[in-house]
């Protein structure tokens, strides 16, 4: 009977094992693309960690620096940001939404949400969190068609993904006539190759006004997002990195000399990019100092004018 239960505890090891080979060597023998790496990153974050959220969060004394800490420090910007919504707000824009969870939370405090992400893998979560009370459509922002027009645009840790010179113009374009735009992100203080994907906070702001929007309030949070990034720096070090490279030594282990070095021939350039994400970039962007003297994590309101 024991025999029965070790072989079986064995069978569920390997395939667990196996499907994470076969997670990481899809990252390898895919061409290197700027979301390759970061959508393995947010299938962790969803499917082992079990996040509902995949937000920086807002850190308070009271929160433990753990995965559960992290769930209410996460829980509590969602709130952040609903409290930010205007007097007289109604139809409600979500865009790149996610998992979900702030339009479910829009929707139960009986605002009229439609969210749209262009991510396939998370359009499956956002439709089962909405349970049908709102609209889902899968697109991109630049690229999202209605005839409806909105009263708040809400865009969380998903401006610095648009078309810097399509993003306003197509705000402008979605909302009413005095409607809001609500952005929580982080912006780098001053153009610099760190975070280099994100807005320059001067010019973001430049940009919106040329396109006639008007800041009407600004709440910089980066102090109470910084625990996430040294949560994620631990998690990255004692978890993430540990898993990968077991996985690797026993790929290594089961594999034939030849085979393994046939493949690690075939596919260096690819396996040098991944390396140099793992263990270059990944613990820069987690260094909380470093963020905290180059970005600021901001939540703006804006006004159509």
């Amino acid at each position: 009977m024991q025999a029965a239960m070790d072989m079986a505890i064995v069978g569920r090891t390997r395939a667990r094992l196996a499907s994470a080979a076969s997670s990481i060597a899809g990252i390898v023998r895919a061409r290197p693309k700027d979301g390759s790496a970061s959508d393995f990153i947010l299938r962790f974050c969803t499917d082992v960690l079990h996040l509902e959220s995949l937000h920086f969060g807002m850190w308070q004394e009271h929160h433990e620096p753990t995965l559960a800490g992290l769930r209410e420090a996460q829980k509590d910007y969602t709130s952040f940001l609903i409290a930010r919504i205007p007097a007289g707000v109604r139809s409600i824009l979500d865009s790149g939404c996610g998992t979900g969870e702030l339009s479910e939370r829009l929707i139960d405090a009986d605002y009229a949400v439609t969210a749209i992400a262009p991510d396939t893998y998370l359009s499956k979560i956002v439709r089962r969190k909405m349970r049908g009370r709102g609209t889902f459509v899968s697109t991109k922002f630049e690229e999202f068609a209605t005839s409806e027009r909105f009263d708040l645009i809400v865009m969380s840790e998903s401006c610095q993904y648009l078309s810097r010179h399509l993003a306003f113009p197509k705000a402008r374009e979605l909302l009413a006539e005095g409607g809001h735009l609500l952005v929580s992100d982080y912006f780098r203080k001053r153009p610099t190759n760190y975070y280099g994907t994100v807005w320059v906070e001067s010019r973001f702001l430049e940009n919106a006004a040329k396109s006639g929007f008007d800041v009407v309030s600004c709440d910089d949070i980066t102090q109470a997002a910084l625990p996430t990034l040294d949560l994620g720096h631990r998690f990255h070090t004692e978890i993430f990195l540990p898993t990968i490279e077991l996985v690797r030594d026993l790929a290594v282990a089961f594999c034939p000399p030849l085979v393994t070095k046939a493949v690690t021939f075939a596919f260096r350039k690819q396996l040098a990019l991944l390396t140099e994400f793992l263990y270059v970039k990944q613990f820069e962007q987690f260094d909380s100092r470093r963020f905290a003297e180059h970005v600021a994590y901001k939540v703006l309101l804006l006004r159509k004018a």
